[in-house]
């Protein structure tokens, strides 16, 4: 579907942006917001959600839960 490159393009950075997703999750946040793509809800230019932790310590798992947890999936 859309890329997923190693986590972050910066690990210090305080976002979390969809292409950092995996798969799945990026799979069902689509389909929560009802949409095809992530530029119809801006998600290919601004975050998804926000960390107060260092991304370099974090797992994908936690990464996608973050982010799911923050939008209101889970």
């Amino acid at each position: 579907m859309f890329s997923n490159p190693t986590i972050g393009e910066s690990l210090t950075d305080d976002s979390i942006m969809f292409y950092e997703l995996s798969l799945d999750t990026q799979e069902r946040l689509l389909s929560f917001a009802s949409v095809t793509h992530p530029s119809d809800k801006f998600w290919d230019v601004l975050p998804v959600a926000y960390i107060y932790q260092n991304k370099a310590h974090m797992s994908q798992t936690e990464i996608d839960d973050e982010a799911l947890l923050q939008l209101g999936i889970i």
